[in-house]
This record gives C-alpha cells, structure tokens and sequence, in this order.
C-alpha cells in the first residue's frame, strides 16, 4: 500500500511517500485555495504515478489539544482534497512537525509532511501489535 502525507500550508504543500514503514519526502506543490484545480491536477499525477492508496493530512490542533483556525482550514482543503482524487484521507496531530522539521534541514514543507506520514505509520503499526 502505498499512502501520501501532505502538510498543507496557505501557500506550500508538502508531500511526501511511504511504500512500507519508512516515509521520504517527495515533493513540495504550490497551492493557491482560490486556485485549487492547478493543485489538485498535480497531486492527482502524482497519486495516479505512485499508486497511491491514501492520503495522510497534519492536522495542526492547539496546545490545549482542541481544534483552531488553522486546523478548521487544513480539514475544508482536505474535504475538498478527497472529493477531487477519490481516495481516503486520515487526519494525524501535527502541531510541532515544522519546528521539528526545522531541525533536519532540507526542504521544510517536504521534511514535515514526512513527519506527518511516519507519525501515522508508527501509529498505525503500534495499533497492529
């Protein structure tokens, strides 16, 4: 199975793949929600070229564990995300991804969003056991 994490931000959206227990980043879209087709054609040619099954999204929630602007925001984009592939998509907590990103170097948007899938593949792995 192969699944697809995006760390969406107003402007960049990262992705990143995992075909087993390990996530790598992949690539960084340009994303414009008053422009969402643009966006949507090119995850769809890289969900159609990777085979990908699903879709992991950060969801960036408050301290205080519950939801915030920013998240109510990230689950309206991937709403409109898996109306237009068609494929599920799973929400992980990832309020610190980008601070911890920021430590890996690389591409920020790319090292997040893999962040994000590793975070889901070890939760879903731990469930498993």
């Amino acid at each position: 199975m192969t699944i697809i994490g995006l760390d969406l931000g107003r402007k960049k959206i990262g992705v990143a793949l995992s075909s087993g227990i390990v996530a790598e980043g992949y690539t960084t879209l340009k994303f414009d929600e008053h422009d969402i087709d643009h966006f949507i054609s090119e995850l769809n040619k890289i969900i159609f070229e990777q085979k990908v099954d699903k879709i992991v999204v950060g969801l960036p929630l408050g301290r205080d564990g519950k939801e915030t602007n920013q998240s109510i925001w990230a689950k309206t984009q991937a709403q409109k995300i898996a109306s237009a592939t068609g494929k599920q998509v799973v929400f992980v907590e990832e309020s610190y991804s980008s601070s911890q990103a920021e430590g890996e170097g690389g591409d920020i948007d790319q090292q997040s969003a893999r962040i994000i899938l590793e975070q889901y593949l070890n939760e879903t792995n731990n469930r498993s056991l």
